[in-house]
């Protein structure tokens, strides 16, 4: 399994594993599609430079409080990524990021809008 650091400042005591979930069966998802709370579902390509500098980005957000953080990675999990745009309803494309509150997509973006900004933008416009 991949394992991706969080390293804002450079700083050891600032380091730490990011906490994502990572499904590897139909089932798992569905439990994730249960969660009571917010769920952002990044779905990224090993192969795909635009995803590595997505990724990048996201690993500077600071997860909070009731809020879960699921991977998928579209080339070794295709058809687990394929059969979650279509649950969704969301075009599949990588890299993708979507916000499901209680189950429910709030949100979506893919690209540049793969961001810390995004997030911030997302969580705030939940709040209001």
């Amino acid at each position: 399994m991949l394992r991706f650091q969080r390293n804002r400042d450079n700083s050891p005591a600032k380091s730490a594993e990011f906490p994502f979930v990572h499904p590897q069966s139909l089932e798992e998802v569905a439990g994730i599609l249960r969660f009571k709370g917010t769920t952002f579902i990044y779905k990224h390509s090993t192969r795909c430079s635009v995803s590595l500098f997505a990724m990048k980005r996201l690993l500077t957000v600071d997860p909070v409080e009731n809020e879960q953080w699921v991977y998928i990675d579209v080339v070794a999990q295709r058809s687990l990524s394929l059969a979650l745009a279509e649950e969704l309803n969301v075009w599949h494309e990588s890299p993708q990021l979507i916000m499901l509150v209680d189950g429910k997509v709030m949100a979506y973006g893919s690209h540049q809008r793969v961001s810390e900004t995004t997030v911030d933008e997302w969580r705030n416009e939940v709040k209001n």
